[in-house]
């Protein structure tokens, strides 16, 4: 194939594949600046964290020993378990032990109030409802209560949660650990935008994990490879046209002028 006609096939697919990808880079760029500047619609400084917290009765409140308490969690975990860390919570007005025992490798959190004895994870609806209601910055009733199998951002692996939600201005939808009762996720209509507006972004869809980007990502190193390819030919042809002015420029210096003959034209 002539020089001429290769360059030209690797032109026209730099030029293809560009208006190809032009779409894809205007999509990236706007969902990009949405994500990065458009935060005043969606954000707040307390995301995730209690506005209205309730404090439980004091520590020394505490009527069940804990030792009882371990029991209770034992009993739960089926009799054999190591106990790994007991911290003392004072929440959603209720005073608990919060018991992380582990067994078989595997590792549970179990909740007992600090003052009946009672189990409380699965934490039931009406304890859920007075925790999420701690997240929510408005004076809102709550409409559903469910649980569910829940994905946390960032995670793979779903796990028992219970969702509470809100008839806020906001839609507020509260997620919480359903063993702990700590919060996987504060949701509402603005920020469901925002992560939709970054899911997008990194075509992050039907769990693959960002590796639909290599969807555009091929053609786009294509059209990297072709932009230097035709950029190596340039260099050479400009080379080449250099080297020629100079050998013609060089022949011309070497020439020598011929002068007339004064003699020539006399009698």
């Amino acid at each position: 194939m002539a020089r001429g006609a290769f360059e030209r096939k690797i032109r026209n697919a730099h030029r293809w594949i560009a208006m190809a990808t032009l779409g894809f880079f205007l999509f990236s760029l706007l969902t990009g600046l949405l994500w990065a500047n458009a935060k005043f619609l969606y954000w707040d400084e307390h995301y995730k964290e209690k506005v209205h917290r309730v404090a439980g009765p004091p520590l020394e409140a505490a009527q069940i020993a804990l030792s009882a308490a371990i029991g209770v969690g034992k009993a739960a975990m089926g009799g054999a378990a190591e106990v790994e860390q007991v911290t003392l919570r004072s929440d959603a007005g209720k005073l608990f032990y919060d018991l992380r025992l582990r067994t078989e490798g595997k590792a549970r959190t179990i909740l007992v109030d600090a003052t009946t004895g009672e189990r409380l994870s699965p934490i039931s609806e009406a304890l859920a409802r007075d925790i999420a209601q701690q997240y929510v910055s408005e004076t809102a009733d709550v409409t559903v209560v469910a649980t569910e199998q829940y994905t946390p951002r960032k995670k793979h692996k779903a796990q028992d949660a219970i969702r509470v939600s809100f008839n806020d201005t906001n839609r507020t939808e509260i997620v919480l650990d359903r063993h702990t009762g700590e919060i996987l996720e504060d949701e509402g209509r603005w920020r469901t935008f925002h992560f939709f507006v970054m899911q997008v972004h990194q075509l992050n869809f039907f769990g693959f994990e960002k590796t639909l980007l290599n969807v555009p990502g091929i053609p786009l190193l294509i059209m990297g490879l072709t932009g230097l390819a035709l950029w190596v030919l340039q260099s050479a042809r400009k080379r080449r046209a250099r080297y020629v002015q100079q050998k013609q420029t060089e022949c011309f210096s070497d020439e020598k002028p011929v002068l007339p003959n004064p003699d020539a034209h006399r009698l």
